[in-house]
């Protein structure tokens, strides 16, 4: 038994791992389109001409939201409709959300095996304001983030079927040590 709990603590460890790693990709991605926003206003203001901020801002935002999409279905943060799915009664609630996190699965494999084709047709493409970025570069970094759903929709499915929580704050510790401090701040502590 107690090696079954080691090796669950061990992949809780590298679940979070992984979640703050795609986090801190994300943020630093964020800021360097910001940083690119802000060079091409100013390089408009002086009429200076570039062409490469906005390809690079775009090939930013793409790899932010591919890399940064399991780290959303983990944290329980992606988009979803579920007003209906909420009225249903507790088992039904369950298995809808099985079904979805296998659909996930089914999507995630298809667009893998999708990428796979475009990097095998693309081979030697590159950017067209970026020559030195090749374009499947950006696409193993998409099938990369395709994997990493893939395992968190199965994780999550687990999840489910086990009863456990099927969403993970990878920020939990950081939230409570900031509401402890506001709150000794509002206590005048």
């Amino acid at each position: 038994f107690s090696q079954i709990r080691r090796d669950s603590l061990m992949f809780h460890k590298i679940a979070r791992g992984y979640l703050k790693t795609v986090e801190g990709i994300c943020i630093t991605l964020l800021f360097i389109i910001f940083l690119l926003m802000v060079i091409q206003v100013v390089c408009r203001l002086f009429t200076i001409g570039q062409n490469f901020t906005e390809e690079l801002a775009r090939i930013c935002f793409c790899l932010m939201i591919f890399l940064g999409a399991p780290l959303t279905l983990a944290e329980g943060a992606d988009i979803c409709v579920d007003m209906v799915v909420n009225k249903c009664p507790a088992k039904l609630q369950k298995a809808i959300n099985i079904l979805i996190n296998i659909l996930t699965c089914v999507f995630s494999v298809l667009c893998l095996k999708s990428l796979l084709v475009l990097i095998r047709t693309n081979a030697g493409v590159s950017a067209v304001a970026l020559p030195w970025i090749k374009m499947n570069w950006i696409y193993s970094a998409m099938c990369v983030g395709f994997a990493f759903l893939f395992v968190v929709a199965i994780c999550k499915i687990v999840a489910l079927c086990k009863g456990c929580p099927d969403t993970r704050d990878i920020n939990r510790e950081e939230k409570a040590l900031a509401r402890k401090k506001e709150s000794e701040m509002n206590l005048g502590i």
